[in-house]
């Protein structure tokens, strides 16, 4: 079973995912995988058989066995999370729906650091290179999150949960190279301080190809990146933990023509004060410089947070916490003549608190939680995003969970300040004949996008090889963003077409996610998930409304398989089909890993990907760039431990 200290974040010494990473698949029974604990539903310890939500968990033995060199990959594996790569360094990556290059209604964090960007309301995936060895897994969820999480935790949360340096002691080496991923390298160390505190830092690089056009002339898109970090535990006598970590970046996009660096740091205080009590304060900054095809922008962020546990009575368990976030961010100057910089600094200031109450109606049987979220922001002022949970366990081996939630995604910087304007395209022909150039102003009074929730799912594991994970879902979205009537400016030699955002859309998407996972001998680990998306929006423009319902994939299937030839030898495979998308076909492609482990120490790996076709595209860019193709790769790497 996966333990995890009082700390939200840190992994016990105990938990399989920290034992070596050559385990065969048979040393995490299928019992074992159901009762892992989570964090991000509730934001403290549960079993995930226990949890509420469609939560999916990608442990570190999972990250290596597929072969993933980037998170966004690893990522491909999670049922419902729609994932595309647009060029060599950009991923969409969305849950439910309304996916493109700048999603903005998936909210990820790094232990406990969200790494969105309040400019777009979204996530720079190249920025976010984690040494995945020492991730102790990822938890995934699908659906909203916001009463713990608060704003653009709407669609989904994307967890990645590092180890405690106390499960990362000794050396680990890497070392590798191919076609696609030109290089790949890093090396981690792992010591001790004295009885009670431990510490490792690491450094990684990968060095990555240019993509194809589908004319077959490169995209001129390679990118390399350089990273390197610290963390440091040390344990009380008391039942407290201390954590500093700390990661900085540096790379290279575009064949060398941008770049990107930043560098972040975060300390954390748990204490407990008794098995059903417990706080935790955390505080973290982070920078990220840019610049890239469309501009120059560096970002600053400062967040602190407290949050408090106890149990009240016998049956309540109460969470509760207080949150201050400060950004500011700067454009610098426009790398594009689609971006025109109107003002060139914003600093926003974020409050909020949370309150949350599990009860239990029966206990070990039948608990409701009920909780809210309030924040205050710049954009639209107080925000108050509540939800309900209940779950019952008729026996032991199922669980029946429901779920009514609210969330809301505030304005980013771009879309509700007069933050940069951007020109679409060529001029146009408007009234009278005069051409008209478009541009993109942002709106200071747009107000949230709304999303309430409707969850339903069922866990069964009906036999000790066999789990079932079903969940189904309808959202209900108002307020989307959509624009105001076109404003022509006439101008000489020519006009300027004004397009404001507004909140004009509105949307209703149903569907469900299911994940059968079969161990069909000890060595010999099967599952199969299918993912349905049914995406209705309304309102004006009609173009926007058609565009969000096509940039997500309706029909998602995944197939894997994981086996191992004894203690040295191990096969995994991965057959996917995604569905068609915005101005790209469907497509099914396969992913192979061979490994060979002469010692305990040593691993052998070669890698396929990609390799049902040459190439594919999987998702247009929304910058007005031609298409990209994701090419077949191959790759080899060594990997020493001691």
């Amino acid at each position: 079973m996966l333990l995890v200290s009082d700390s939200v974040w840190a992994a016990d010494a105990s938990s399989p995912s920290t034992r070596s990473s050559t385990n065969s698949v048979a040393d995490l029974s299928l019992e074992d995988l159901v009762n892992l604990k989570v964090t991000s539903v509730s934001k403290k310890e549960e079993k995930l058989d226990d949890a509420a939500a469609a939560i999916f968990v990608l442990s570190n033995d999972d990250l290596r066995r597929s072969g993933a060199t980037t998170v966004a990959d690893a990522l491909r594996l999670v049922p419902g999370l729609q994932v595309a790569q647009i060029d060599s360094s950009d991923w969409a990556v969305s849950a439910r729906g309304f996916n493109s290059q700048f999603a903005n209604k998936l909210l990820v964090m790094i232990d406990g650091r969200t790494v969105y960007s309040p400019l777009f309301s979204g996530v720079y995936w190249d920025a976010q290179q984690v040494f995945l060895d020492d991730v102790d897994r990822i938890e995934v969820i699908r659906g909203p999150g916001a009463t713990v999480w608060g704003a653009n935790a709407v669609n989904g949360v994307i967890s990645i949960l590092s180890k405690s340096a106390r499960d990362t002691q000794g050396d680990l080496v890497y070392g590798g190279g191919g076609d696609e991923h030109l290089a790949l390298g890093g090396a981690r160390y792992g010591g001790q301080i004295d009885g009670d505190t431990y510490y490792r830092v690491y450094d990684t690089y990968q060095l990555n190809n240019n993509f194809e056009r589908a004319n077959g002339q490169p995209a001129n898109d390679s990118w390399d990146l350089l990273q390197g970090g610290y963390r440091i535990d040390h344990y009380t006598h008391n039942d407290g933990q201390w954590t500093w970590q700390g990661d900085g970046y540096a790379g290279n996009l575009a064949d060398y023509t941008g770049s990107l660096n930043g560098f972040n740091t975060l300390g954390r205080w748990t204490q407990a004060i008794s098995d059903r009590s417990s706080y935790e304060v955390q505080a973290y900054f982070d920078h990220t410089y840019r610049n890239d095809a469309l501009a120059v922008v560096s970002l600053d962020t400062a967040d602190l947070t407290f949050q408090h546990t106890f149990g009240l009575g016998e049956r309540n368990d109460i969470i509760w916490g207080l949150g201050y976030r400060f950004t500011d961010s700067h454009l610098y100057k426009a790398n594009s003549p689609a971006v025109t910089i109107l003002d060139d600094s914003l600093a926003l200031n974020l409050f909020s608190a949370f309150i949350q109450d599990e009860f239990k109606i029966i206990p070990d049987k039948l608990t409701f939680t009920l909780g809210t979220k309030v924040e205050h922001n710049d954009f639209t002022g107080f925000e108050v995003q509540p939800s309900t949970r209940l779950m019952f366990k008729p026996t032991e081996n199922q669980t029946v969970w429901a779920a009514v939630s609210r969330a809301v995604r505030t304005p980013s910087e771009a879309d509700g300040e007069d933050l940069a304007a951007f020109v679409s395209g060529a001029p146009v022909v408007g009234p009278g004949g005069g051409l008209y150039v478009p541009t993109f102003i942002g709106n200071t009074h747009l107000k949230s996008e709304e999303l309430l929730a409707y969850e339903l799912g069922y866990r069964i594991q009906p036999t000790k090889r066999v789990s079932v994970d079903v969940a189904t879902f309808y959202n209900d979205y108002s307020r989307l963003e959509g624009q105001l009537p076109a404003n022509f400016i006439p101008g000489t030699p020519v006009g300027t077409l004004v397009v404001d955002p507004e909140n004009s859309l509105r949307g209703q998407s149903y569907g469900g996610e299911g994940v059968v996972t079969f161990a069909a001998t000890d060595f010999w680990r099967l599952s199969a998930s299918y993912s349905l998306l049914l995406l209705h929006v309304q309102g004006t423009p009609a173009a926007n409304a058609r565009a969000a319902e096509l940039n997500a994939p309706t029909h998602q299937v995944v197939l894997r398989s994981s086996y191992d030839f004894g203690r040295h030898a191990s096969l995994d495979a991965d057959l996917r089909y995604v569905d068609n998308v915005q101005g790209v076909v469907g497509y099914v492609t396969a992913d192979v890993r061979l490994s060979y482990r002469p010692t305990p120490n040593w691993e052998l790996s070669v890698v396929g990907q990609n390799l049902l076709d040459n190439s594919h595209p999987e998702q247009a860019s929304q910058v007005g760039a031609p298409t990209t193709e994701v090419s077949r790769g191959f790759y080899g790497k060594v990997t020493w431990r001691y």
